[in-house]
């Protein structure tokens, strides 16, 4: 009798042994896999996109006058302006950027020794929008119709907080220059890096 009870209790335990066995192997994990493809968005844009000197004329007397987009007028009446182009990376990526115009200051002014020019900046509040500029923020460049034009930034970042510059417009305005309403157009061109 004694044999048979601890029998009995063996068969317990290895009934109680199979069962929590038997639960290790039925609690298991399953795996899942979630693929999602964002692309790369490329989207600059000019979000003040007009520069309007207005109307105006040379001192009299004077070779020439200079204006700029900083507020500067120099021998002449035009109003000042304050207001450059305010270029944007809208999209989700860095891109280096180029900039280019479609005049010399010649085809655009006309007349002896014109001058044609912009520099670039980060916009007030985006510090770091422009960074490996090409040429130092702040400093006048002659206008540039070549195919690629300049390099300003490489890159110009897409952070909301510092994706942003302006860029401002200097003339010298020779007094045989071209008369009547000039315009001229300005291309950036953004590629992703």
């Amino acid at each position: 009798m004694q044999i048979n009870r601890i029998l009995t209790y063996i068969s317990v335990l290895v009934i109680l042994l199979s069962f929590i066995n038997l639960g290790l192997v039925i609690n298991g994990n399953a795996v899942g896999t979630l693929n999602i493809t964002i692309y790369d968005y490329v989207n600059i844009n000019f979000t003040t996109n007009l520069v309007n000197f207005g109307n105006g004329a040379i001192d009299s007397g004077k070779s020439n006058a200079s204006i700029d987009t900083l507020g500067n007028v120099v021998n002449g009446n035009w109003t000042p302006i304050n207001n450059g182009f305010i270029l944007e990376n809208m999209g989700n990526v860095n891109v280096s950027l180029d900039l280019k115009s479609e005049k010399t200051a010649v085809q655009f002014l006309g007349g002896t020794s014109p001058l044609y020019q912009y520099n670039f900046t980060d916009k007030a509040g985006e510090t770091g929008s422009c960074l490996n500029e090409t040429f130092l923020k702040g400093t006048w460049i002659n206008v540039n119709t070549t195919s690629s034009g300049d390099r300003l930034c490489n890159p110009l970042r897409f952070e909301n907080s510092n994706d942003t510059i302006r860029i401002d417009i200097k003339l010298v305005i020779p007094s045989d220059s071209l008369t009547g309403n000039l315009t001229d157009t300005f291309t950036a061109t953004g590629t992703v890096i």
